[in-house]
């Protein structure tokens, strides 16, 4: 094993006839001594599953928290970023196979300790960390520990996941995070299963599980042209949403840009995504934000009893105008999500 690098000792295993049985995700991969998981991240070696991608961040940096995308999650702050390689979709229309399809060998990197990356975001004077720009599901044994710590520190901690995790595992890696926007991939079996080789029903069961737990949820959906962009997809996913999920949670409609194995497949047009929010509102959610595509209107968040302007966006430019704490100046309805108090 390479100095610079520490492997953590999965919690999330069992043994099973021939190797090890991975319990973090609904793949539940029977690996065998010297395999790894379809994750690529995950190893048998001592007859233990040891996570290959613990404290090897190949990104950490601060970002716009508007770019995770979350807009009601301490809007108009940075968000310390960090992200390993791995993931456990195999999306046909990936746009970050890098990270996603990567190997902890194919990246120079050194290992940095869960309290490292505490001292890092309050150097930026960051007051959240974001696990992102690969599936954190595969790095969980990190992100836990990070978030642990951060709280300590009175530091937020937000993920950017696909919601593809075991039931088995999720209480444990959710525990200690705050906020997260799960990728909502499509809204049929038939899509998951094609073009992720995963299945719909366990991201459904996670944003539910997110919310009962309390704890704060925005979702994502990447319109891809003539695959999950029709209007009643986008209706049947938005009235799921309502009724298990209900009419505060953020949804972004997001532009799909040529990438992967679907750079045959046109861009979406900004007129989808517009029609998609739309649609979202004319079925009752509150508050439904365009991604990818220039929107300013559709960027910004607006309240929903009154009508005023609460904060306005322009790319990953941000201003808050008519909100105090986590209410509408105007009104005072107090608007889902995590806001700065005054």
């Amino acid at each position: 094993m390479p100095e610079n690098q520490q492997l953590c000792v999965s919690p999330f295993q069992n043994k099973a006839k021939n190797g090890r049985r991975c319990l973090l995700c609904p793949r539940q991969c029977l690996i065998k001594p010297g395999q790894k998981g379809q994750c690529l991240v995950r190893e048998n070696r001592g007859d233990n599953i040891l996570s290959l991608n613990y404290g090897q961040p190949v990104a950490a940096r601060p970002d716009p928290v508007e770019k995770k995308p979350l807009y009601h999650f301490l809007p108009g702050t940075s968000i310390f970023s960090i992200g390993t390689v791995g993931c456990n979709l195999f999306c046909e229309f990936c746009q970050n196979t890098e990270l996603s399809r990567g190997k902890p060998a194919d990246f120079n990197t050194s290992y940095t300790a869960p309290a490292h990356i505490i001292s890092a975001a309050l150097e930026h004077n960051c007051t959240a960390i974001a696990f992102t720009y690969n599936e954190p599901t595969v790095y969980a044994e990190y992100a836990m520990e990070i978030a642990r710590l951060a709280q300590k520190k009175d530091i937020r901690t937000a993920m950017v996941s696909s919601g593809y995790i075991s039931s088995a595992a999720r209480a444990k890696v959710y525990r200690n995070i705050d906020a997260f926007n799960v990728d909502l991939k499509a809204f049929t079996e038939h899509f998951y299963k094609k073009f992720c080789r995963g299945s719909l029903e366990p991201v459904l069961a996670t944003m539910k599980y997110i919310v009962s737990q309390n704890k704060m949820l925005e979702i994502t959906t990447l319109l891809l042209p003539g695959y999950n962009d029709s209007q009643e997809e986008i209706k049947k996913e938005c009235q799921w949403i309502k009724a298990n999920l209900g009419t505060d949670i953020p949804l972004h409609f997001s532009a799909f840009h040529p990438a992967y194995h679907f750079k045959n497949v046109p861009a979406t047009p900004a007129a989808t995504v517009k029609q998609a929010v739309s649609i979202a509102r004319g079925q009752g959610l509150k508050f439904v934000y365009s991604g990818n595509v220039y929107d300013r209107e559709n960027s910004s968040t607006y309240c929903p009893n009154c009508g005023a302007l609460l904060i306005e966006r322009n790319i990953y430019q941000t201003k808050i105008k008519n909100l105090q704490g986590s209410k509408c100046r105007k009104c005072g309805y107090r608007l889902y999500g995590v806001f700065k108090e005054e």
